[in-house]
């Protein structure tokens, strides 16, 4: 049923393509059948060349022929026979083209219909979702999906196909036909018996599949701790153990799916020389006419095998889709909320209205926070690692939202906007620095695909970053690498610093700019942040409280609570929490 549904599913989106399928197909299935049927004057004229107790089929041959105006002589029915061949050759080769361009218009629905849906979600869905299992379902789950598509065309292909070679022995003699198809599918019928195993095997395969995957991605990642710990072996110890896990369950499916038609193949065989045998004996069918039906008999029965085989290997592919669809309907189950307004430019402030968030299952992280960022201003939020900083941008940029309380924009509430037409007005500097493996330029490019060189150069020059990359062999060209790792961390800040100002944002997002950074590197983006202050509405996230000294208004978060508020020399002044900080880090004593 799970197949029956499935194929249904396809049909209701993809018609034409399956139509399509389904013509080529039985194009080929006629050809094949007109084929079969030139075999009987062939062997008639051999036998009986002087005509005579030739068979039905010849006969009407010889009709067709003399309509035609065509020689009644054996190398005309041998030619005949091989046009057929020929066109059967030519149909194969159509409908498997088909069969193909069908598979791949469906995959690649598929996967932007999928990979749409991932990236409409909130951020909650990426960072609650295991990273190795998203990577496995679009490099494996999604390939072995499309091959079942492909295996549905063939099995619709091979149905059809016996369909009409049934015709062949029935119109011959329907009680042959009944015993050879009859015993066939007797044969087939325990077999199909093996779809429970497959599909049992097949979720099998999908689940150490996904844990294969991450351990890749988490090896990839933590790359540098695993090599400066010298701890290689731990790691393939464990990518050993889940491959052996994967090639364990991927023997077991393979083997059934080779071994299933060559099991039968044998029955098969015996199933058709006995029906023949039967009809010879019994039912007064001519030899010609017996040589058609063991023909028709010998590709309808392996036929059955590969459709039983096609079956139970659709049973081995659907817990792939079960996953890809599971996995579809998270992301669409937690949508991105948005609006209809479009953001066009930052009036007066923002503001956060008694804002309480929490994570799934853990403690309150923001309570009753109340905060108002003035536009053309620089507000800073510091605090203790823990302390709620990042989430407040996480809320301010919309991948979060909050569990009480508002967040509003000149008065009016974030998710009223179009959520994307608001963050194409922003510029963003996460913590961990992302770049992209392409050239510096093409990485800034990336946040306003016309900017001029002028204003890659204004935006680097702002950033402190146009020296370094002029000094770098490639310039501007300059390959980063993978995440950027061509370039020190402070190369990689002042890059995604520039990229961000390159849009002339109407609000700067920047979440721990400098904290993973040296002391001159450090020194540098806050030169580039006092160059840009007062040009933009800046929101600074800081542990270190040297990189945001000279904002307009700080706000100290500790326990998910506003503790304090004012200014530097205020806060200095209130010899509070903020005074510890800075005492502990040296820049009051």
């Amino acid at each position: 049923m799970k197949t029956l549904g499935f194929i249904w599913t396809l049909f209701r989106k993809f018609p034409a393509r399956l139509l399509s399928v389904v013509f080529w197909t039985t194009a080929l299935s006629l050809v094949e059948v007109a084929g079969i049927f030139s075999i009987a004057p062939v062997v008639d004229l051999f036998i009986h060349p002087d005509m005579n107790n030739i068979s039905v089929v010849t006969k009407k041959f010889i009709v067709l022929m003399e309509l035609a105006g065509a020689q009644i002589t054996i190398t005309n029915f041998i030619f005949i026979f091989l046009v057929f061949n020929v066109f059967k050759a030519l149909f194969t080769v159509l409908a498997r083209y088909s069969i193909l361009q069908t598979k791949y218009t469906v995959l690649k629905s598929m996967l932007f219909e999928i990979y749409n849906s991932f990236f409409n979600a909130r951020w909650h869905f990426f960072s609650s979702s295991r990273q190795g299992t998203l990577l496995n379902t679009f490099s494996r789950e999604m390939t072995v999906v499309g091959n079942s598509f492909g295996t549905i065309g063939l099995m619709f292909s091979n149905i059809f196909r016996m369909l009409f070679y049934i015709m062949i022995p029935v119109y011959i003699s329907w009680q042959v036909s009944l015993i050879g198809i009859g015993l066939g599918l007797v044969i087939a019928i325990p077999m199909m018996a093996l779809g429970r195993i497959n599909y049992r095997l097949g979720q099998k395969n999908t689940s150490t599949a996904n844990k294969m995957s991450e351990v890749f991605q988490e090896s990839f990642g933590a790359a540098k701790i695993i090599l400066g710990y010298g701890n290689q072996h731990k790691n393939i110890a464990e990518l050993s153990k889940s491959f052996d896990q994967h090639r364990a369950v991927t023997v077991k499916s393979q083997t059934l799916n080779v071994g299933t038609p060559l099991i039968y193949e044998p029955f098969g065989l015996a199933v058709i020389l006995f029906a023949s045998y039967i009809g010879f004996k019994h039912f007064n069918v001519q030899i010609s006419e017996a040589v058609i039906i063991l023909y028709a008999l010998r590709t309808i029965i392996p036929m059955i095998g590969q459709v039983v085989t096609q079956k139970n290997t659709l049973s081995n592919f659907f817990p792939s889709y079960e996953q890809v669809n599971r996995i579809k309907d998270s992301a669409v189950e937690q949508i991105q909320k948005t609006g209809e307004l479009a953001f066009k430019s930052l009036g007066d402030s923002i503001e956060l209205k008694g804002v309480c968030f929490s994570y799934p299952n853990k403690e309150p992280v923001l309570k009753n926070i109340d905060a108002t960022i003035k536009k053309g201003k620089m507000t800073a939020f510091v605090g203790e690692s823990g302390a709620g900083k990042s989430t407040i941008v996480d809320l301010l940029i919309g991948f979060n939202e909050p569990d009480d309380g508002i967040v509003t924009m000149d008065g009016i509430p974030l998710f009223d906007y179009d959520i994307n037409s608001f963050r194409q007005r922003i510029g963003y500097v996460p913590q961990d620095c992302i770049l992209f493996n392409t050239t510096i330029r093409d990485n800034l490019l990336w946040s306003k695909d016309d900017a001029s060189e002028s204003d890659i150069v204004e935006a680097c020059k702002l950033a402190n970053a146009h020296d370094f990359i002029k000094a770098m062999p490639e310039g501007y060209n300059t390959i980063v690498g993978d995440r950027g790792v061509q370039l020190s961390g402070g190369q990689r800040q002042r890059v995604a610093l520039s990229r961000a100002i390159l849009r002339k944002p109407e609000l700067l997002l920047l979440d721990e700019a400098t904290s993973a950074l040296d002391s001159q590197s450090e020194i540098l983006i806050q030169e580039a942040i006092e160059r840009i202050a007062h040009q933009t509405t800046i929101v600074a996230i800081a542990h270190r409280l040297s990189t945001i000294a000279k904002a307009d208004w700080i706000y100290v978060i500790a326990g998910g609570e506003v503790a304090e508020q004012g200014t530097y020399r205020d806060l200095i002044n209130l010899n509070g929490s903020f005074k510890k900080m800075a005492r502990s880090q040296g820049l009051v004593h």
